[in-house]
């Protein structure tokens, strides 16, 4: 999403340097993992991500990708690794689209993504270096949601996406999600 001479790389296909730290010494606790990522390179990482995955593919690869997106499957998508400890945390593309409305294919989807790629692009433009990149914190599992939301209305149905990241046990999940659309709904 950022002009790549002036930005690290964050493709998703090639291992991420970033800092992770194991908390404790024993076996258990190195089970559980602090990891502190700047909400930027997130933002990069996501954003890259879909590009990758859904722009820089094939059509049939794009169209398959979104089909075990549909169908619930939470897809391995790259990894970051600590920097200086080495650790690797798997990271998983991710849909919900429990409030999505209507008929819910690969062209309605492409055109909400498109939409949400395009409001990043501005975002970028507008703020380069993201200094004022808003996000939302879910302080229970340390889960941000980028509010940065895009909306498209096809037939009547107002459809939201948003970008979340969720760390879990195992991995990093990038969630996009589909939020409730009567919070967007212009009042009259």
């Amino acid at each position: 999403m950022t002009d790549p001479s002036k930005e690290p790389s964050t493709e998703p296909s090639t291992q991420q340097q970033t800092e992770a730290s194991t908390e404790g010494s024993t076996p258990q606790a190195n089970e559980q993992q602090a990891i502190n990522i700047d909400a930027r390179k997130l933002f990069n990482l996501g954003a890259n991500l879909l590009v990758a995955g859904f722009k820089n593919q094939s059509p049939e690869n794009a169209k398959k990708l979104f089909k075990e997106l549909k169908q619930g499957v939470s897809v391995h998508s790259g990894e970051l690794s600590g920097e200086t400890s080495g650790v690797k945390i798997p990271i998983r593309l991710e849909l919900d689209r429990s409030e999505y409305r209507g008929q819910f294919n690969y062209p309605n989807f492409e055109l909400s993504l498109n939409a949400m790629l395009q409001k990043f692009q501005t975002e970028v433009r507008k703020d380069k270096d993201l200094k004022e990149l808003r996000t939302l914190t879910n302080e229970s599992t340390g889960g941000i949601v980028f509010n940065l939301p895009s909306g498209v209305e096809i037939q009547g149905n107002l459809n939201v996406m948003m970008l979340c990241m969720e760390p879990s046990a195992d991995c990093l999940a990038v969630r996009l999600i589909y939020v409730d659309s009567a919070q967007f709904r212009e009042q009259s």
